[in-house]
């Protein structure tokens, strides 16, 4: 499906199951619009694969009136008039490259599409927005980091940078604004057709939740539970041939997410992955808590659990830098984390494998180890 039909009032309202899938990568989908459509009833539709933090792929069912009523209230929240210009650089097999076209269809701003949607690091991204007139764009962190790094600019027309896909640190935060990017930081999944919480205000720890969405901590683990019309639909996927549908929410219409967090006045604080924590000498760890202590002085790092003997789990770092760096980033960080949280051992990368949005591929980094 081309870009330019999802910049139409037509496609969002039109029924018909939209299978958008990364071309890069390989899925059987044969059979799946049929499934939806026959067995489960499901009219009008978007489908995306997601993989989340386990690796297993699963097919995100998301009603087109679902990813329409996460656009309004995207556009509510941010004040996003007809006035506003898009840019439209991430890819349309994830919700936030399609969130983007919702958003301006509902609103009657314009998308700007690239010609290409590599990344165009430092000063010629800038001067692309620039140049388009762009009010409104979306980065991940490690989009973010790489025009710090360079030193590079916002163009004087931006009024928001979406910051979604991951942590961002105090540091990346602060630089950023001194270069003066508008970011406003966000919380969302697939499950959710975009954004959960958005603080306009460039709070990244510390996000309001969007209107319309109900949130609660679970009772068990301290996982969100959210409920709202933005919802997806289940999840569907291929087992020895046959379709299968798991709907999405419990009896009251909650959907337990895997991430645990803390609420405080439908101000949301992300605290990790409630499947990333892993035993050392009998204790839980949270992979993520390590990583967010690692990351705090800018490093690029990724904590990898080895199984370990003695230890149940040996805590591996892939640091994205050299031998020298990485020896002392050990010390200094290893100092700030208690005795079973410890990283026993650094192993410097060259360059982390990133997927099609940015973000680390965790899944291949740790095949290296």
């Amino acid at each position: 499906m081309e870009t330019n039909q999802l910049s139409t009032a037509e496609y969002w309202n039109s029924e018909g199951i939209d299978v958008r899938l990364n071309p890069k990568l390989s899925y059987d989908s044969s059979g799946l619009e049929t499934f939806l459509s026959e067995e489960e009833g499901i009219r009008s539709a978007v489908v995306v694969a997601t993989s989340g933090s386990s690796g297993e792929v699963k097919f995100v069912v998301l009603k087109k009136s679902a990813l329409l009523a996460s656009a309004a209230m995207v556009n509510e929240w941010c004040d996003v008039t007809d006035a506003d210009v898009w840019w439209g650089g991430l890819s349309t097999f994830h919700v936030g490259g399609l969130g983007i076209f919702a958003r301006a269809v509902l609103s009657g701003s314009r998308v700007v599409v690239p010609e290409s949607r590599e990344w165009n690091r430092g000063a010629g991204y800038a001067e692309s927005l620039e140049k388009s007139g762009v009010t409104l764009t979306s980065l991940t962190p490690v989009h973010l980091h790489d025009l710090v790094v360079s030193g590079t600019r916002s163009p004087a027309g931006l009024r928001g940078l979406f910051l979604g896909g991951g942590r961002i640190t105090d540091q990346l935060a602060e630089r950023a604004v001194e270069l003066g990017w508008p970011i406003w930081p966000t919380y969302g999944m697939s499950e959710a057709g975009s954004q959960i919480a958005t603080s306009v205000e460039g709070n990244h720890e510390l996000l309001p939740v969007l209107p319309n969405w109900d949130v609660r901590v679970g009772e068990k683990g301290g996982a969100l539970e959210i409920r709202g019309e933005a919802l997806f639909s289940g999840y569907a996927s291929k087992v020895d041939g046959c379709w299968s549908f798991q709907e999405s929410t419990q009896a009251d219409g909650f959907f337990v997410t895997g991430d645990v967090v803390v609420l405080e006045e439908k101000q949301l604080r992300f605290r990790h992955r409630a499947d990333d924590l892993v035993k050392v000498l009998g204790e839980l760890v949270s992979l993520s808590k390590v990583e967010a202590v690692a990351r705090n002085g800018g490093a690029e790092v990724i904590v990898i659990p080895l199984p370990d003997a003695r230890l149940e789990t040996r805590l591996v770092a892939a640091f994205e830098g050299g031998p020298d760096a990485a020896a002392n980033w050990l010390i200094q960080t290893n100092q700030k984390l208690s005795g079973i949280e410890q990283i026993a051992e650094v192993r410097p990368v060259v360059e982390f494998p990133r997927t099609e949005i940015g973000k680390v591929d965790r899944k291949e980094l740790a095949s290296l180890f």
